[in-house]
């Protein structure tokens, strides 16, 4: 059996001869990749059944956000998903490599490992992000200075470790944002709380989910198009009750 899961190894089908459980659990491991990391659900179905046509096997797949059931012959398989991310840089590379996988089958192919961007890059991609968001609500220099210090903190805090329900991650991080964005104001600076805070929570909002979920719907995937739309309008919810909570308190100050 190849150990392919990361993909991060070197295929040769000139020497080594896939059966066909190991092309399917490649497809599914491909698919997987593709949800976790932010792709459509029309997407990773799609690809699944393309790299098992390639390969001259029949297979039909049905995937929802958090679960791929696949069935290839009297191979069925199930998998779940446990914890979805938006990384692009990890959808192009997967993406990449199931055409490859389904264009070269009978020759060498290498794959590229997963790209890791440094701590710097993240920090100063986290920083602009705030920043620019805060400005472009009408915030002013020094509001848009804290809300990008808000995102670093609330980005890098000991409690993100902690495995929260995405609805109690969003809840707990805009409620964190609002405090800290009436600090500055409190101190003595000359900054708007309020522009502070949209700034910041822009790293909450689940923009890529909603986009997903319409393209799921448009393309007739009902099921999973709904299922992102109230994943999106939960977490939405989460940061509202969050930042509520906040000026609840600061307006009893």
């Amino acid at each position: 059996m190849l150990n392919i899961k990361t993909f991060n190894t070197k295929l040769i089908y000139g020497d080594v001869t896939m059966d066909s459980y190991e092309i399917f659990s490649l497809s599914l491991d491909i698919g997987e990749a593709i949800i976790k990391s932010g792709g459509e659900i029309y997407r990773a179905e799609d690809t699944i059944k393309r790299i098992n046509k390639a390969y001259n096997q029949d297979c039909r797949v049905f995937a929802v956000p958090r679960l791929i059931i696949a069935q290839s012959g009297k191979k069925i398989e199930i998998r779940k998903i446990d914890k979805e991310y938006t990384d692009l840089a990890e959808l192009d590379r997967v993406n990449s490599f199931s055409r490859r996988l389904c264009l070269e089958n009978s020759e060498e192919i290498s794959v590229t490992k997963r790209k890791i961007y440094k701590k710097e890059v993240q920090s100063l991609s986290i920083f602009l992000a705030t920043f620019s968001f805060s400005l472009f609500f009408g915030g002013k220099i020094t509001d848009a200075v804290f809300s990008g210090i808000i995102g670093l903190t609330v980005s890098y805090s000991s409690y993100k470790n902690i495995n929260l329900p995405e609805f109690s991650s969003n809840l707990i991080d805009a409620f964190i944002i609002c405090v800290m964005a009436h600090i500055p104001y409190y101190a003595g600076f000359s900054v708007t709380p309020d522009k502070i805070i949209i700034g910041a929570i822009m790293l909450l909002v689940p923009g890529l989910t909603v986009a997903n979920a319409m393209r799921d719907l448009m393309n007739g995937d009902l099921l999973a198009g709904l299922i992102e739309l109230f994943n999106s309008i939960f977490s939405a919810l989460g940061i509202a009750m969050g930042v509520a909570g906040g000026l609840f308190i600061f307006n009893r100050l």
